[in-house]
């Protein structure tokens, strides 16, 4: 503007004042992420600029006054826009130059007057009327670098500056863009040249911003459902990482849950030394099942059985008992490992601390029995079988994967409980040894046949506050460490 136009005061005070404004906007609206110094002022700039962040109203009355000045900007110098009298005697003139050179060559003295006044009327600071439309053209294509706001509000601040535009170029300012020169370099005289400028660059920048309030809310609506259905898949994915914890152990489920696991590898473990319990209600089935009409069908004797492995498993949930993992149940029958989670074992433990932490896992679901036909009035007992050695873990099954235990370890547990006394718990011998070194007492049953390993000499772990046995000759076996 200072290039084409005269310096004068109007100029100086409008762009002066337009300057230091979008300053003090854009100081306030950057405020809150350059924060130069911790002084008083900062912290007053940051709680504005969260001001105008937060308040959508607040930068919607920005953003109008912002776009309005720039639109303003464009012709309020025309304010200061005087035609002299000098142009109009120099436009009559150049006719009276062509004239005179026409009807007499004599009056050049009078076309060379004419042509110096026109040159000294140059100088007037309307005489870039073009520069004036340029400066419009330009306004309306600023109001539009605002991509985030909508396109309605644009294109109403776009059409009212476009009209004003017409009105200026037309009505109210016309002398301005009026030169005698442009009637015969361009069939239309120029406010109406400027005019179809104005309503191309509106129409054309109405287009282009449609276009980016559609692509924008394509995008809003793509980023919306893409973060719908990510929330749905991390949902599901939580869902199905419960689910799968529920029927696997949670090392087992982290090995299954992982990117990188081939999905035809066969999950499978090796564990030199495990410990497993079967533990059984014998009388269950025998004594209190029936299927009649008072019981529904045996309806409610499932439920009294599902309260007290309910309890049972309520026992997994304490620390001391988080190296125990149950296994499954089969029938009455109650059957859990310890000892499965690689990892697990600490430094300071005994090599055999999985079988006193299942030991101690017995223990308690008898007293949790015990408790419960206190408070049922009914005579359920417990027959145990204990064993430790080596065993092997993995997961059998594609439809519907189980986690299940194999070996010599498992089977003898098993024989230990079908093999069992009701109201004890039956361990090998080499599982009594262990025992005893930890200071349980154990006590000799004698030689019992089981299956598929004929006679083998079994002993019964006396619990806290277990009776001892009814044969006085079988405290006679008890184990001797020291031999």
């Amino acid at each position: 503007m200072q290039l084409y136009i005269g310096r004068n005061l109007v100029l100086y005070i409008s762009y002066g004042a337009i300057f230091f404004l979008f300053v003090i906007l854009l100081g306030v609206s950057w405020a809150e992420n350059v924060q130069i110094s911790k002084s008083r002022h900062t912290a007053v700039l940051s709680s504005v600029s969260r001001m105008v962040t937060d308040g959508p109203c607040l930068r919607m009355f920005i953003t109008t006054t912002t776009m309005a000045v720039l639109v303003a900007a464009a012709v309020i110098t025309m304010v200061d826009c005087t035609l002299s009298d000098n142009k109009l005697k120099d436009s009559q003139s150049i006719v009276n130059f062509s004239q005179l050179v026409i009807s007499d060559t004599t009056s050049l003295f009078v076309s060379t007057t004419n042509i110096t006044r026109c040159q000294e009327s140059s100088s007037n600071n309307c005489y870039f009327s073009s520069y004036y439309a340029y400066c419009c053209l330009l306004a309306l294509t600023a109001c539009s670098v605002f991509l985030q706001v909508n396109f309605l509000l644009k294109i109403f601040i776009s059409l009212v500056a476009t009209i004003l535009y017409i009105v200026i170029f037309n009505y109210l300012r016309p002398d301005i863009f009026t030169s005698p020169d442009s009637e015969t370099e361009f069939p239309l005289t120029q406010p109406v040249k400027y005019t179809i400028y104005v309503t191309l660059l509106f129409l054309t920048l109405h287009v282009i911003d449609r276009k980016i309030e559609y692509t924008s809310r394509l995008d809003f609506l793509w980023k919306t459902k893409f973060s719908f259905e990510q929330e749905e898949v991390e949902t599901m994915g939580s869902v199905n990482k419960i689910l799968l914890e529920n029927i696997l152990p949670a090392h087992v489920a982290s090995h299954f849950l992982s990117p990188n696991r081939r999905t035809d590898e066969l999950y499978h473990q090796c564990h030199e030394s495990a410990s497993v319990l079967f533990a059984s209600i014998p009388n269950f089935f025998k004594e209190f099942y029936y299927q009649t009409d008072i019981t529904k069908d045996g309806l409610e004797c499932l439920r009294v059985l599902n309260e007290i492995i309910y309890d049972f498993d309520k026992l997994l949930l304490k620390p001391k008992f988080c190296a125990v993992e149950k296994m499954k149940t089969i029938g009455s029958t109650y059957m859990a490992a310890a000892g499965l989670v690689p990892g697990q074992e600490n430094k300071h433990q005994t090599p055999h601390h999985h079988l006193i932490v299942l030991l101690e896992f017995a223990f308690a679901i008898i007293a949790i029995l015990n408790q419960f036909n206190k408070d049922s009035f009914n005579e359920f007992r417990l027959r145990m079988g204990l064993s430790h050695g080596e065993i092997i873990a993995g997961v059998v099954g594609a439809q519907k994967p189980q986690y299940d235990i194999w070996g010599n370890t498992v089977n003898l547990a098993s024989r230990m409980d079908s093999t069992g006394v009701v109201g004890k718990i039956q361990v090998t011998e080499s599982t009594a040894r262990v025992l005893e070194a930890a200071g349980y007492d154990c006590v000799c049953r004698g030689p019992v046949h089981v299956k598929g390993r004929g006679m083998l000499t079994t002993y019964f772990v006396r619990a806290p506050g277990m009776r001892s046995p009814e044969n006085s000759r079988d405290r006679s076996f008890t184990l001797d460490m020291k031999k």
